[in-house]
């Protein structure tokens, strides 16, 4: 079976369950708890290791998570290792925040910038964005400094860029026109 759909099949059964039980925040939490972890190299490394027990990576999860986390997400994560879908977890955490973004009206958006831009200015785009798209807004700022000014902003699929990297392109490929057609 395709690593998508399984990773989409079990995200869908949680939300499902999370949803049911009245824990959708809860479990949503537990997820971003569960990734951050995930991020950890060493973490990482013993639970996608085909070498390490599936018991011994339950009592590592179970050390981890159980008092942290809803008895829903623990016995979430004793069913992906006894089924051996542990390596699929950051694809089932991913499109479970997916599914509870969606559920809740919240769009994703990210705004690219050149260097950090302040608390005020990223809230007032927050509020223009929300009022635009008559949804609460989940914004995340990215630094990248080869747009050198400006800033790109990207909402769900649709994307605006006023980046001074891109404005120069645009002149760049104006003028080789322009000297090219005489």
């Amino acid at each position: 079976m395709n690593d998508s759909k399984i990773s989409v099949r079990y995200a869908k059964a949680l939300f499902q369950a999370a949803d049911e039980g009245k824990v959708l925040p809860q479990v949503m939490q537990d997820m971003d708890l569960i990734m951050k972890v995930y991020a950890l190299p060493d973490f990482r490394a013993v639970l996608d290791s085909p070498v390490v027990k599936t018991s011994d990576k339950k009592k590592v999860m179970d050390g981890l998570f159980t008092a942290k986390v809803s008895a829903l997400s623990m016995n979430f994560i004793n069913l992906l290792l006894s089924n051996k879908r542990e390596s699929y977890l950051p694809h089932i955490s991913r499109n479970f925040k997916s599914l509870y973004k969606k559920s809740m009206g919240i769009l994703s958006a990210e705004i690219v910038v050149s260097e950090g831009i302040d608390k005020g200015q990223t809230e007032k785009f927050r509020a223009l964005l929300k009022k635009t798209f008559n949804s609460d807004i989940e914004l995340e700022e990215i630094i990248k400094p080869a747009i050198l000014g400006g800033f790109i902003l990207r909402v769900e699929d649709e994307q605006f860029d006023a980046s001074v990297a891109s404005g120069l392109a645009k002149v760049k490929k104006q003028l080789l026109e322009s000297t090219f057609v005489k």
